[in-house]
């Protein structure tokens, strides 16, 4: 072997020797071969492509070459070396060893002599020896270029085969886990063989280990030693579930507490699942309360506990409801008793100037086109609620047009986008959420640049989500702009290219069913100085009368039209006398409602982890203290649910020990 290259060092040799003007036929660079360019009368060489000075330049003497034998050599991954007894020269390579000697013209090749033309000499210092003693022991070969006086010499080297493997999985666990070993070895000639150590297919005790691996090709040659260290460790325990109550027997409507006490060693138990696990009971007889735990692993451990439910009341199930519900969550109620409630009522300050953009018609993706278009300036609103009923994956793109003939600006504030996602009523109240969220900590530096006359993508975090078939995707933003901006809703098919595909677009008509517009004055508040929760009330939202909505006007037909049920419409209601012991909750009355709700700076889902279903429930929003509050409500109905709402106002009853 003359010469032991990586396969990496190959690859990037070969990529520098192209770049390179001086080097000889690339197509002699290639995996396996060796190339060094000698010029004439120079000390430059030129060995895959590197630049290496000789101690001597090249020289021609009676026509034959010489060349400096240590520079050679070294080129070679070989050495030179003077025996002083012999009076010779030894140049040695892994392959052959050559003995040369001054002024003598025959050499000595692996102790056998061959005759040669020409003869060793010193030059100022450097053995100087014919370069064509060289070729027929190396197996060089040589091309010489006369017009460009350079020699080009080339030999191939043996590559050692590779001893490379993987190990799966990657986690181990002792007299648990089956590894397995994948070998990847590499050879340019056939692997006949190969030698393992520690490759165990599994481990018995935790630790670390470590396997190798060796392979032999056809021409004998071993490979370097290839190792992995493993860590094994300890058996996986599933975690363990356990919980205690605060007590083992409770009366119908009693509070319970429960203590979640499951363990896990590693401390990565990543679900739980409760099952029966209510705040009360309000039927006599024994419960049985079960906790699964599950570890990152997928390895459960479940534990059940029985309580017993006495035949006494202590809070009927409304009342429990009303002291114990968390906020988030729901709790029955009589729907038809809620009409009795005294009608609180309230006048409108419509503020801000908000313009109001609604694209909801079509509601159904069914065509590629331009869903809705108008100009607005100032402070705009931009919402939509769509769902892809296309066979393929589609986009939804807001296009900012500036049509005057000055540079404007738009300002991204606040955006709230949910799905996309199966369920409507899921969508809705995930896009209102967070864009309640972002009312509390609006983006000041999300600021569009439009030259005149031109047009940019904005709400770029809207256009980054892929619309799969039969998804929902519903958004709410706000922006600010400098000037009058012409924003289009635009929906197109996934992989096309918005700016280029809007002049072909068609404007689709509306379904006829679903609202869309341009809307003023789309943010209301009302201010209620009167003290309410001394008797149950409640304010009425979305009914057409008490909360008359939004109109415009159809610029097409001329028709007047309403904004049925005023989505897109952001109410704050500020309550300055809360009264105390006041159970703030919102009842459905139109059908099932799954919302947001920002009370006090802090977001409120109805319901957390579902949705009210009708009037029989009630979502808890917030309860006061023992002195009066001043309440501050902010929420916008949220798409995909039914109108209209009661925000509800209810003294609670008296805790009982």
């Amino acid at each position: 072997m003359l010469k032991k290259v990586s396969l990496f060092a190959l690859v990037f040799l070969f990529v520098f020797t192209l770049a390179v003007p001086i080097q000889a036929e690339a197509a002699q660079n290639v995996l396996g071969q060796e190339q060094l360019v000698l010029l004439q009368k120079s000390n430059k060489m030129y060995h895959n492509g590197t630049l290496y000075t000789a101690t001597q330049p090249v020289t021609e003497l009676k026509g034959t070459t010489y060349v400096s034998a240590r520079s050679l050599a070294e080129r070679l991954g070989g050495k030179i070396v003077y025996d002083k007894v012999a009076k010779e020269y030894v140049l040695t390579t892994e392959k052959n060893v050559l003995r040369y000697a001054i002024g003598k013209s025959s050499y000595n090749v692996n102790g056998a002599v061959q005759p040669f033309t020409g003869a060793p000499y010193n030059l100022k210092g450097t053995l100087m020896i014919p370069l064509r003693t060289l070729l027929q022991p190396q197996g060089i070969t040589m091309k010489v270029n006369k017009a460009e006086k350079k020699i080009t010499l080339a030999w191939t080297f043996k590559i050692a085969p590779v001893a490379t493997f993987t190990v799966s999985p990657k986690v181990i666990y002792a007299n648990e886990t089956q590894v397995i070993y994948t070998n990847q070895a590499s050879s340019s000639t056939p692997i006949v063989d190969e030698r393992w150590e520690g490759n165990l297919s599994m481990f018995d005790q935790p630790g670390m280990y470590t396997v190798t691996h060796w392979v032999q090709d056809s021409d004998g040659v071993w490979s370097e030693p290839y190792s992995v260290t493993l860590e094994v460790l300890q058996p996986n325990l599933p975690p363990v579930a356990k919980f205690v109550t605060n007590k083992t027997s409770y009366l119908m409507g009693e509070p319970i507490e429960y203590t979640d006490l499951s363990s896990d060693e590693e401390n990565a138990i990543t679900s739980t699942s409760w099952t029966n696990k209510e705040q009360g009971f309000f039927e006599p007889g024994p419960q049985t309360i079960s906790l699964k735990v599950t570890d990152k692993h997928g390895a459960s451990n479940e534990y059940s506990l029985s309580i017993m439910i006495e035949d006494q009341e202590l809070y009927s199930k409304q009342d429990f409801g009303m002291l114990f519900t968390p906020p988030g969550e729901r709790f029955s109620i009589n729907g038809s008793s809620v009409l009795n409630y005294d009608v609180i009522p309230y006048s409108l300050t419509e503020y801000g100037q908000q313009t109001l953009l609604r694209s909801n018609s079509p509601e159904r993706i069914v065509n590629e086109g331009v869903y809705y278009t108008d100009s607005a300036s100032g402070n705009v609103r931009l919402m939509s609620h769509n769902v892809n009923n296309r066979l393929n994956n589609v986009r939804m793109y807001i296009v900012a047009t500036n049509e005057t003939n000055q540079e404007a600006t738009v300002q991204t504030q606040r955006v709230g986008i949910g799905g996309p996602a199966l369920y409507v009523s899921a969508t809705g109240k995930s896009s209102i959420s967070k864009y309640l969220t972002s009312r509390m900590n609006p983006v000041m530096n999300d600021i569009t640049t439009i030259p005149a006359g031109e047009s940019r993508l904005i709400l770029k975090q809207l256009s980054d989500l892929k619309i799969s078939p039969d998804r929902v995707l519903t958004m709410m933003a706000d922006v600010s702009t400098s000037g009058p901006i012409k924003f289009s809703y635009v929906i197109i098919d996934d992989g096309k290219d918005v700016l280029s595909e809007l002049p072909l677009l068609p404007y689709l008509e509306p379904d006829g069913i679903h609202i869309r517009g341009t809307f003023e004055k789309a943010d209301r508040t009302i201010n209620l100085t009167q003290p309410v929760g001394a008797q149950p009330g409640r304010m009425v939202f979305g009914d057409k009368v008490v909360d008359t909505r939004l109109t415009t006007i159809d610029k097409h037909t001329g028709a007047t039209i309403y904004n049925e049920g005023n989505y897109g419409v952001v109410y704050v209601v500020k309550l300055f006398n809360v009264q105390p012991n006041t159970l703030i909750a919102l009842n459905p009355r139109g059908g099932h409602y799954g919302g947001a709700f920002l009370v006090n700076n802090n977001v409120v889902l109805t319901t957390n982890n579902s949705f009210l279903a009708n009037n029989g429930e009630a979502g808890v929003l917030y309860r006061t203290g023992s002195s009066s509050e001043a309440v501050t409500i902010v929420f916008s109905p949220a798409s995909g649910s039914n109108l209209p709402i009661n925000l509800l106002f209810m003294p609670m009853p008296e805790k009982k020990s």
